[in-house]
């Protein structure tokens, strides 16, 4: 039976045709018969092509016959051993047609042998338990054992797999070392290491595991620590195949077993040809690289191979980032070792590793005084918490008084002293300093209520700290100016000039120079004169634009005391000392000449004003008063001259309306009627309802009576507002006057009714523009805005009233607040237009730049915030402003260069939210403009400088992973970003950044 089983599945039939038997007549054979013989005869020979052409041609002749089941087996067959296309298929229709064929599970075995070609292990598996293969060829039997226990090994079932192997180990000769390889594989894979090395040993000198089975033995020696052994096979795999495939793992044992004895040296040349040949080296391969790196000093390859090894959370990269940090600081890169003790520290699958990697992490911060994230206070604090028992703790208590003294995280250090139940001297002290600078951080952010109460909590710690009293006095007495808390702001800048302990430091002199402005503005001048005084004696230590103010002021208190020389001379020092802010003291001197009645000289003065400052906000002012230093002189037509001069050109200006009446009344008085008529017509009809509108149609009435020219007169009259009732009726003027009164008596409910009722009887009575101001002025007190518009809107149909200025700004105000942009911008042009008052000026240039920013108007932006920027007297808050909307816009419309000056300007000062923002951008712009390492600089200048806004500091880790990328410099680019995940909170897009960047990080070599 055995041999009969054979012969069937060596010759792939089990029947044939019938032969001849001795004495027996046969009948001859048909050619179809012949033709299925012959095909026979050839697959049987295994000569599957020539059969299945010869088989092919019997079907066509011989149709349905008797020998249907062996010729589609034959058919189905030499498919699949001539690989056709569909080959599987022919295989399933053959048991489909003969579902009770005796050749059913060879059929079975060939389908399973074909889904194992195609590494289909599950079908594979499947398709093979679904027939008996013990009735299969012993050959055929022993090769489907073997595609079963393989597939049960590529899908990691080592039990079933083993299952297989030891079957086919124990009954087939020819795939009895594959057997004993593959057992001693799964073997090597449970880490049963010993009866893996023996397997592995056994088929070690068959050519088929010649090349396979040194690897795992070398490697099984290197696990067991047998080094001396591990190197020996694998330097001998290495001498017989240099460049086989597992060459480069052969280098890794080789260099691993040698690191494992100490020889570093040939650990490194072995390890980095294993580097060098593998995409994704092992990561303890390059632990023990960057290990012997470090152990024979090299210390910068040590960093970078170490990196390698860090790509997972485990105690492994544990180990590695604390010696990278070791490492780095023999390089003295504090910066690095720093980030890489962060991350050890961070790691807790070795306590005691974490607590030497934290103690360092936490000097390091303190020798570089690096805080981005507040990390200087509380990393030595997490010390102290998670060891308080350590060897370190001392030290670390010691340093961390240090780090009160000099963070600049504030409230972070401040939340961490207030947990001290009883905190030493200095500590205190160190609280002491912290609340003031906290202070002086919130002043720069122009919270100068914020900044107050921290002043006066660091002055109520006492004296620990003399010269932070002092200071304390002095910014207190700021804030408090600031807010026009006027005698309290005396009061501590007083103090502050009691305790100061350096009499001639700037600081000194801007106590002295802010002490006079705040007794100046109390009108205390002789006081005030004496202090500004002072400081100006302390010049040396001031900058000159403060110097030359002082002189203005000084100058001042004499002008309101009447002393007017020595005010002249007080104005042509500050020119001198400070020729910027010399438009305002040349104005004022020449306005003392025309006090002294030296009316030429105030003349020339104001002439070298128009002249060396044609921007000044005072030229319309210098304009006016030449004009009235000619009428003084009697010199109408100059006089004349000038103020037409400034109605031309400063239409909008208030003092254009007194100018066009004074030209009006200069015709007059010189009995120039006709021309005298048309200068008071033009104050009328372009200034009407103005106070100048009223007494030029009073002059003109005057001329017309006494030109007897009544009926032009009441023509004229007839065609403007009330006219013709100019003699306001006596009606008019009492109902208007008591609705006035009951506004000024706090009756606003019968002022608004009274008012009312005013416009309508009089809706162009005399008083029309001041009711519709008081009513507009009530609904905005009420928040009704919409009212409120309408009615201020009113007034300013009539340009030049007194009401004008208040009009503009409070509807600009509610224009803007309604996100009417472009109505507020154009208001408040019109308000910066019109104001004679600097301060005002400067309120409305600063409205419009808003209004533009909101807008979008990038070239009124740049316009309005370059001459804002021009002003002398900006405060910081107001100039940081205008500098960061102009830079913004520039940056918009790509002139980058221009932007990065102001932005540059405001990176100087990053407590404020601008300059945070600004710092960042200075690193963006170097970067886009592939200016790298001033990107670098940049952004590692601003970790060293900090800031309070957290966001834009993140923003600048971000960039300098960018930068580090750019550079190759990619193991830093992902220490920096790793630190920034671990240390900023925020929730915001900060994240998002950092995770896409760690991903393409993620391979990093």
């Amino acid at each position: 039976m055995g041999k009969y089983k054979k012969y069937i599945w060596t010759a792939g039939l089990c029947c044939a045709l019938p032969l001849a038997v001795s004495g027996q007549q046969v009948e001859p054979l048909t050619g179809a018969d012949r033709l299925f013989n012959e095909g026979r005869e050839l697959f049987l020979r295994q000569d599957y092509a020539a059969a299945r052409q010869t088989l092919v041609r019997y079907t066509r002749q011989a149709g349905e016959k008797a020998w249907a089941d062996e010729v589609d087996y034959m058919l189905a067959c030499t498919a699949y051993e001539l690989r056709l296309p569909g080959c599987r298929e022919v295989l399933f229709d053959y048991l489909e047609a003969h579902p009770e064929s005796r050749y059913r599970n060879r059929v079975q075995a060939l389908i399973a042998a074909s889904y194992f070609s195609e590494d289909k292990y599950l079908e594979t598996i499947a398709t093979l338990k679904g027939c008996d293969i013990s009735l299969l060829s012993d050959e055929e039997r022993d090769a489907s054992a073997l595609r079963m226990g393989t597939s049960y090994l590529k899908m990691d079932k080592w039990q079933d797999a083993a299952f297989w192997f030891s079957v086919l180990k124990d009954s087939s000769k020819e795939y009895r070392n594959d057997a004993v390889y593959n057992l001693a594989y799964i073997d090597y894979v449970q880490q049963k290491y010993d009866s893996a090395l023996q397997g592995f040993r056994e088929v070690q000198d068959d050519r088929k595991f010649q090349k396979l089975a040194p690897y795992y033995i070398a490697d099984i020696y290197l696990i067991q620590n047998n080094y001396a052994q591990a190197r020996k096979v694998a330097d001998a795999y290495l001498a017989l195949y240099p460049n086989e495939l597992n060459a480069g793992q052969m280098n890794r044992i080789s260099g691993e077993a040698a690191y494992g004895q100490k020889e570093y040296a040939a650990a490194i040349q072995s390890l980095e040809r294993y580097r060098a040949a593998e995409e994704l080296p092992s990561r303890l391969a390059m632990y023990k690289l960057g290990m012997s790196y470090f152990n024979t000093g090299v210390y910068s390859k040590a960093l970078s191979r170490l990196g390698e090894a860090t790509g997972a959370p485990d105690a492994l990269a544990q180990n590695a980032y604390l010696h990278m940090g070791l490492a780095a600081l023999q390089l003295k890169e504090r910066n690095q070792a720093r980030m890489a003790f962060e991350q050890a520290s961070r790691m807790d699958f070795d306590r005691s590793i974490q607590e030497q990697a934290l103690f360092n992490y936490a000097l390091c911060i303190h020798e570089t005084s690096y805080s981005p994230f507040a990390e200087s206070v509380t990393v030595f604090e997490r010390f102290l918490n998670e060891y308080p028992s350590s060897v370190y703790a001392e030290k670390v208590n010691d340093y961390l008084v240090e780090v009160y003294m000099n963070t600049r995280s504030y409230e972070v250090a401040l939340q961490s002293i207030d947990k001290i139940t009883h905190p030493s001297a200095r500590i205190l002290e160190a609280k002491q300093k912290l609340l003031f600078r906290m202070g002086t951080q919130l002043f720069a952010q122009a919270d100068y209520t914020g900044a107050l109460d921290y002043f006066t909590r660091s002055l109520q710690l006492g004296q620990y700290n003399q010269k932070t009293k002092a200071d304390a006095y002095y910014w207190r007495g700021e804030s408090k100016y600031r807010l026009a808390r006027y005698p309290e702001a005396a009061n501590d800048l007083r103090l502050y000039l009691e305790f100061a302990t350096d009499k001639s430091s700037q600081e000194y002199g801007l106590a002295l120079y802010c002490l006079g402005y705040s007794l100046f503005k109390q009108k205390q001048y002789n006081s005030a004169r004496d202090w500004f005084v002072r400081c100006v004696q302390n010049g040396r230590a001031q900058e000159p634009s403060v110097t030359g103010d002082a002189y203005n002021r000084i100058g001042d208190c004499y002008f309101y005391e009447r002393r007017f020389e020595e005010a002249r001379q007080q104005y042509a020092q500050a020119v001198a000392i400070a020729p910027s802010l010399g438009d305002y003291s040349l104005f004022q001197e020449g306005i003392v000449k025309g006090l002294q009645r030296d009316y030429a000289g105030k003349i020339q003065v104001l002439n070298k004003l128009i002249t060396d400052y044609p921007s000044s906000a005072y030229l319309d002012d210098a304009l006016y008063e030449q004009g009235r230093a000619f009428v003084q002189m009697e010199d109408s037509e100059n006089a004349i001259k000038r103020y037409s001069l400034l109605v031309q050109r400063y239409p909008e200006s208030e003092l254009s309306r007194r100018a066009a009446n004074e030209i009006g009344l200069l015709y007059y008085q010189n009995d120039r009627y006709e021309e005298a008529i048309a200068a008071y017509k033009k104050v009328i009809t372009n200034y009407p309802g103005s106070s100048e509108a009223r007494l030029a149609q009073r002059d003109l009435k005057s001329i017309y009576v006494d030109l007897n020219k009544v009926d032009d007169y009441m023509a004229f009259a007839s065609t403007i507002p009330g006219g013709a009732k100019f003699d306001v009726s006596e009606r008019d003027s009492l109902t208007y006057t008591a609705a006035e009164r009951a506004y000024m008596r706090g009756d606003i409910a019968g002022a608004k009714t009274s008012l009312t009722r005013y416009l309508q009887s009089f809706p162009q009575g005399a008083f029309s523009v001041d009711a519709a101001y008081y009513l507009g002025l009530i609904d905005y007190n009420q928040k009704d805005y919409a009212s409120a518009a309408s009615r201020l809107e009113e007034v300013l149909r009539y340009s030049g009233s007194k009401y004008e200025g208040e009009a503009l700004a409070l509807c600009a105000e509610m224009a803007y607040n309604q996100k009417e942009y472009a109505k507020a911008l154009n208001l408040y042009k019109r308000l910066a237009d019109r104001s004679s008052v600097q301060e005002d000026r400067l309120q409305a240039e600063l409205g419009a730049l808003r209004s533009a920013h909101a807008l979008g108007d990038r070239a009124e932006i740049v316009t309005t915030a370059s001459a804002l920027l021009k002003q002398t007297k900006l405060t910081p808050e107001v100039r940081n402003e205008a500098l960061y909307f102009r830079a913004k816009a520039l940056q918009a419309e790509g002139q980058k260069q221009q932007a990065l000056a102001d932005f540059m300007e405001l990176a100087k000062d990053t407590r404020t939210v601008y300059g945070a923002e600004a710092k960042y951008l200075v690193a963006q712009i170097y970067f886009d403009e592939g200016e790298t390492a001033k990107a670098e600089k940049e952004v590692l200048d601003y970790i060293e400088v900090s800031t309070p806004h957290a966001y834009w500091l993140a923003r600048s880790f971000v960039l300098l992973s960018d930068v580090y990328v750019k550079l190759g410099r990619k193991m830093e680019a992902k220490q920096y970003l790793l630190s920034l995940q671990q240390n900023y909170q925020a929730d915001d897009d900060i994240a998002g950044m950092i995770e896409s960047r760690l991903a393409k990080l993620k391979s990093v070599k």
